[in-house]
């Protein structure tokens, strides 16, 4: 498929215009405000709020509502959310809005992978909503005006966009959601630069502005919710939606080295940030060579992530942020040897970009998700991970609302509490890094289990190498092997280091070479997207530099404010 990027011009009216060969924007630099989404026209929605007089807040509806249209395989108003807020007086707000297990959900001998039993009770909209109401400034339904219009009108499909679309047809083509929305009248799945128009979502999203948020859960968007599903074996009810609440997001800090760490902690994923950095902050990371630094990443991570399986609600926050514990866990950590080779070895911080898109190319955990980052003039910072769970959720659309469900029960979150009223655990983690109080870099990141490896890694490039955030982002990456034991259970393995491997920003030779004379169990990775995709911002200087993952089709773009905000 040719590489066509649809760059519509403000103001976003144009969402017909040809599609042009044009470079993604991936880094950017303000005085004033800054966005980074992972869709050139999410992040063209938020700045145009921002421009408007709107705060981070406000832009972060716009942009939340707009991936929901533009990149529906990753995130959508039927999925789950987490959001952390910091205001200008550096204080803290999470929100909880992941899906909920249904009340009348009994779990099967034999759990689906798809399909409306999997569908849980949404929570993007209540939370996109209570982030509205709490710290917004411009009117909710003028939010909702792109979003609707980019549904209505359409837009064009940028190269990954189709290459996931087509990937998924397989899954997807038998509902009839799907086959009113995402696939053409010859059967066959929209290409690249091709105008999608949603005209199902179009409607939904302007019920939503006129109506309100509500809408979504006691009014006549519920109720068409809960008829599809009693029709079609779903177990979410009108009382389900009428019950669901954005709860307070669980937030936990933990200082690492002169930085504070804030995240929220279980069900979403930034207690796992909390303790890899914990581990790591009793090594001397900037004296090390970098096979050295991937080794102790990669188990770092590893013993991280099999820490879920002896906690995973996270009851006790203590427990999370214990320092004993992680230095326990760091005298198990091995440092190879330097070697002869080491000395003056560089990693390229920046290289050009030529992505393979197709998603069937990048494994599992690669498939979902998406996360956005925006800051304003006041300081104010939003960092925000909504998702549908693996590629395109539940693959169910209600044929009169045209969004996607999140795939929630079943065998997806098998590992997690599946009873109802539960909000099965993720490793969505939105994170802000402070120093002295003041914003250093607001970040999150896609990807599965690997957002845990793709924001520790980038903090640690940042704060331990001295990488300015640009590079931060686009310096190769570890993650370690998981596998299951004789008794079925998942397992993580430290001395297995899958390592990534592309073209365009893989490790040197020596590195593989360094790790594997070392006795690590070296897995060359040449997939691209394969290691979490990080959308940051980052305070320089008196303004703010906003970064996309290379490895996505995003854009990070400046924002200037006017004179009400």
């Amino acid at each position: 498929m040719k590489h066509l990027i649809c760059m519509l011009s403000v103001p976003l009216l144009l969402l017909v215009a040809s599609c042009q060969s044009t470079p993604l924007q991936q880094h950017a630099t303000s005085s004033q405000a800054m966005v980074a989404t992972a869709h050139p026209l999410a992040s063209q929605a938020a700045q145009a709020v921002l421009q408007q007089g709107g705060n981070a807040a406000d832009a972060a509806v716009a942009a939340g509502f707009a991936l929901a249209v533009v990149e529906p395989s990753m995130s959508n108003l039927g999925g789950r959310i987490q959001i952390l807020i910091r205001s200008p007086d550096g204080q803290y707000q999470g929100y909880n809005g992941m899906t909920e297990v249904p009340a009348r959900f009994v779990a099967p001998d034999d759990p689906p992978n798809q399909g409306y039993g999997t569908i849980a009770t949404p929570g993007v909209v209540a939370g996109l909503s209570r982030l509205h109401t709490e710290h917004g400034l411009l009117q909710w339904a003028d939010l909702l005006q792109d979003s609707e219009r980019f549904a209505r009108e359409g837009y064009h499909l940028l190269p990954g966009a189709a290459a996931r679309h087509e990937s998924g047809f397989e899954k997807f083509q038998d509902n009839p959601g799907f086959q009113q929305t995402f696939i053409e009248p010859d059967g066959t799945t929209y290409d690249t630069g091709d105008l999608l128009v949603q005209p199902q979502l179009a409607q939904t999203i302007n019920r939503l502005a006129l109506a309100g948020a509500d809408d979504f859960y006691h009014g006549q968007i519920a109720r068409q919710i809960a008829a599809d599903m009693a029709a079609n074996g779903g177990h979410v009810s009108a009382n389900d939606l009428a019950s669901y609440k954005v709860l307070d997001g669980r937030n936990v800090t933990t200082r690492y080295r002169d930085y504070e760490i804030h995240s929220l902690a279980a069900p979403a994923g930034g207690g796992l940030v909390v303790k890899a950095l914990n581990i790591l902050e009793n090594f001397k990371l900037d004296d090390m060579t970098e096979a050295q630094w991937a080794a102790v990443m990669n188990q770092t991570l590893a013993l991280t992530i099999q820490s879920m399986s002896e906690d995973q609600a996270e009851l006790n926050l203590d427990s999370v942020t214990d320092k004993a514990w992680a230095a326990e866990q760091a005298e198990t950590i091995r440092i190879p040897a330097r070697t002869a080779s080491a000395a003056g070895e560089a990693v390229p911080e920046k290289r050009a970009s030529a992505t393979d898109w197709s998603g069937d190319r990048w494994g599992t955990d690669s498939h979902h998700t998406s996360h956005f980052t925006i800051s304003d003039c006041e300081g104010r910072v939003v960092s925000i991970t909504q998702t549908v769970g693996p590629l395109f959720g539940a693959k169910v659309i209600s044929p009169e609302l045209g969004f996607v469900y999140a795939a929630t029960m079943g065998s997806y979150l098998s590992t997690s509490d599946q009873a109802p009223g539960s909000r099965p655990r993720t490793t969505i983690a939105p994170t802000i890094v402070t120093r002295d109080g003041e914003v250093v870099l607001a970040l999150g990141a896609a990807g599965g289990i690997r957002i845990l490896s793709a924001i520790v890694q980038t903090i640690s490039r940042h704060i331990d190498q001295g990488h300015d955030p640009v590079a931060a982002v686009a310096l190769p990456r570890v993650h370690p092997q998981r596998g299951e034991d004789e008794a079925g259970e998942r397992v993580t393995y430290p001395e297995q280091i899958n390592l990534e491997m592309t073209a365009e920003r893989g490790w040197p030779d020596n590195v593989h070479a360094e790790l594997a004379n070392a006795g690590f169990d070296v897995i060359s990775v040449s997939r691209h997207a394969a290691f979490g995709r990080v959308h940051l911002v980052a305070r320089s200087g008196a303004g703010w530099l906003g970064v996309a993952d290379q490895d996505w089709e995003g854009t990070a773009v400046a924002a200037s404010c006017s004179a009400t905000n």
